[in-house]
């Protein structure tokens, strides 16, 4: 109902009571060379254990009908294991002087657990002592993967090339404690693997490169098995059992013609995802506007991003300047599901940018940019047809070396957000600046900065999104100013580094 207030929910749970986090990583490389041969043994793993502790209070009031006022006074308890390894053999072996076969076998094992136990307040006791089942679950999940692939690569002075094809074999085990009830929902899948790239050189600073790949993910835990997470008030999210893979293609294409030696020159580059099928949203409404939220298949949606930059230096006598000029942007077709009816959005941003930059030789460095950013949405067969918003923002460095051994810097910014709802500020400046000595032959520096000096800083923001139009405001620090003292370190593991330029950039 347009304009009419179905539900509202105020809620406090920024308290966190204990936190702790277990982690480690172990990476291990290994090749091996004889006439041209060669294998190469790759082992990876991580384990981690966070343990997190906090409180919840929240009330969330409906208006349409006779459901009850939900309040809560919870303390939450999570812990969250993973423990993923993999490990990888590939086998090249040379035909000719610039073509090689391979033959690689990449496994991997990713278990993850995540527990969550929720205790009401007692007011008797005064403590969170009584346990709320319908808001505590466990939910593990492990992916055991194996494949096969074999490939060729090309190796020319002015050409390079690779393909690799395979097959992927996976087990994708789930399970699920909830109200006392288990559920088990096992999986095995066999899916293509495919990627190539190749790369043309067209000259000294001229180059394409382009790559391919087909792309499958599994869908998580949480949207695959049908428990009920009821841990929003407004919100209920199930999973759906019967979810099939994301697949897609996944492209990539890059022009250059760029000299690193002047930093001069252009790129153009373009890529994107194909989606065969897609994992979404699909929620209905009740008449409190109280959502339920499972999740679908889709195909037919694609996310794309392109690009192009453009960089020029010139340089007389004292003085250098650099201007470049850049432009990147992306289309997105998203699709989703609300009270049974198929959306579909499509998302356009645009986001051109100017960059200037002047240096006076080792003295002073002045660097203005200004950002025009574009985003513009249109939707078919929701309750809405369009959104968009323009942001602007200028931004100028300013930093000067001049009298010796001291280092001047600032950094003033302005933003302008056009379409952000009223009562949100539209525009704010920002003013940081610092001052530095360096001394002890520059080894030592001694710094104050200030940060927001006209004490503007304000985060808001507007996020469109193809379910969603946000806007809010949160809460920052604002005008502070923080000291340091930094001691550089010449020498490491018994080597001298050699002496360069210590100066400190704002």
């Amino acid at each position: 109902m347009a304009g009419q207030l179905l539900n509202e929910s105020t809620q406090d749970n920024s308290n966190e009571t204990d936190k702790s986090n277990f982690s480690n990583s172990v990476n291990f490389n290994k090749n091996f060379k004889k006439k041209g041969r060669s294998i190469n043994l790759s082992f990876d793993n991580e384990n981690s254990n966070e343990i997190a502790g906090s409180l919840n209070t929240s009330t969330s009031v409906f208006y349409q009908d006779s459901r009850p006022t939900d309040i809560r006074n919870q303390s939450l308890n999570n812990r969250n294991l993973k423990d993923f390894y993999s490990s990888e053999v590939t086998y090249l072996e040379p035909i000719t002087d610039s073509l090689r076969i391979s033959l690689n076998v990449y496994a991997r094992s990713d278990k993850t657990s995540e527990v969550r136990k929720t205790y009401d307040f007692d007011t008797t006791t005064e403590t969170y002592t009584t346990a709320n089942e319908s808001l505590s679950n466990s939910i593990y999940s492990h992916e055991k993967l194996i494949a096969p692939k074999v490939g060729f690569s090309i190796e020319k002075k002015s050409f390079n090339m690779s393909f690799t094809g395979g097959t992927n074999i996976a087990q994708y085990d789930n399970q699920s404690l909830y109200l006392g009830n288990t559920t088990v929902l096992d999986k095995n899948y066999i899916f293509p693997y495919i990627e190539t790239y190749a790369n043309i050189k067209l000259g000294k600073s001229k180059s394409i490169w382009t790559s391919y790949e087909y792309s499958v993910t599994f869908p998580k835990a949480n949207q695959l098995l049908p428990v009920e997470n009821l841990a929003n008030p407004l919100n209920t999210f199930i999973g759906n059992p019967n979810l099939d893979l994301n697949k897609s293609h996944r492209m990539f294409i890059n022009f250059r013609d760029y000299d690193y030696a002047t930093r001069s020159g252009y790129v153009l580059y373009s890529g994107g995802n194909i989606y065969d099928n897609q994992v979404v949203a699909s929620t209905v409404f009740d008449t409190n506007g109280k959502r339920t939220t499972t999740y679908e298949n889709v195909s037919g949606t694609l996310e794309s991003w392109f690009g192009a930059r453009w960089d020029k230096s010139y340089k007389k006598e004292a003085n250098t300047y650099k201007v470049g000029i850049g432009f990147n942007g992306g289309f997105n077709t998203s699709k989703g599901f609300t009270n049974g009816d198929l959306f579909e959005a499509n998302a356009l941003q645009l986001s051109p940018r100017i960059n200037f930059v002047y240096e006076y030789g080792e003295l002073l460095t002045v660097n203005p940019t200004y950002t025009f950013t574009y985003n513009d949405l249109k939707y078919s067969n929701y309750i809405v047809d369009s959104a968009s918003n323009v942001l602007h923002t200028f931004n100028i460095q300013a930093t000067s070396y001049w009298p010796k051994n001291w280092v001047f810097g600032n950094d003033f910014g302005y933003t302008y957000n056009s379409n952000i709802s009223d009562g949100f500020k539209k525009d704010f400046y920002l003013w940081n600046t610092s001052l530095a000595y360096n001394f002890f032959h520059k080894k030592m520096s001694a710094k104050i900065k200030v940060y927001d000096v006209l004490n503007q800083n304000q985060n808001a923001t507007r996020t469109i999104t193809p379910t969603t139009i946000r806007d809010e405001q949160n809460t920052v620090l604002q005008r502070y100013m923080m000291f340091s003292l930094t001691y550089k370190i010449e020498k490491f593991a018994g080597k001298e580094k050699p002496s360069g330029d210590s100066r400190f950039m704002f």
